[in-house]
C-alpha cells in the first residue's frame, strides 16, 4: 500500500508551533490551485486548502521559515484523526503529515538568514551531523538542509551551502 503526498504551494499563514509536549508539533496551511475549462470553453481557476503537521526537528525548522506567503514543497502522507468537538459531536480531520519540506522561494528579505532554496527533511539511512543554526550561514550562495530520521527514531541535520 502506498500514502504519499506532495504538494506545492503557498503558506497561507505563518507556522503554528503547539506547546504543550516533548515533541515539538507545528501546523500549517497551505493553498493549491488548478485550472480547468468548463463546458462553456471558460477557463476556471480552483483552490484547494490543505492542513500540515510535523513533528520534531523538522517542526522546529517550519516553525522558524514558514511564513504566510512563502512557497514551499511539502512531501508526507494522509492520516486522519478523530476527535471531539466542543459541541460534543465526534468530528474527523485530514492531514498531511509532513516528512519533506522545501523552502521554493527565497525569504521577503535578505536579512532573513540565508537565501535560496532550502531542503527539510528525512533521509532515511544517512548518518548526518547536526549543524549550528542556518542564520549562521554567511554568503548569497545557494543552501540546503537535510534532516534525517533514524530507524530508532534519532533524527540529525545537516546544512550545506553551495
Amino acid at each position: 500500500m502506498i500514502n504519499r503526498v506532495i504538494l506545492i504551494g503557498n503558506l497561507t499563514k505563518d507556522a503554528e508551533a503547539l506547546g504543550g509536549s516533548q515533541n515539538p508539533v507545528t501546523r500549517m496551511r497551505l493553498a493549491t490551485n488548478f485550472f480547468f475549462t468548463d463546458a462553456e470553453g471558460q477557463r476556471q481557476e480552483r483552490s484547494e486548502f490543505h492542513n500540515v503537521v510535523s513533528f520534531g526537528r523538522l517542526a522546529e525548522i517550519c516553525s522558524l521559515y514558514c511564513v504566510r506567503g512563502r512557497r514551499v514543497y511539502i512531501e508526507g502522507r494522509l492520516s486522519t484523526r478523530e476527535y471531539t468537538g466542543s459541541d460534543g459531536l465526534r468530528r474527523w480531520s485530514t492531514e498531511v503529515r509532513a516528512d519533506t519540506m522545501k523552502l521554493l522561494d527565497r525569504p521577503p528579505s535578505a536579512s532573513e538568514g540565508v537565501a535560496g532554496p532550502h531542503v527539510f527533511g528525512d533521509d532515511p539511512g544517512s548518518d548526518l551531523e547536526a549543524p549550528g543554526e542556518p542564520d549562521d550561514l554567511e554568503g548569497d550562495g545557494e543552501a540546503e538542509l537535510a534532516l534525517a530520521g533514524g530507524r530508532r527514531g534519532r533524527r540529525a541535520a545537516a546544512v550545506s551551502v553551495v
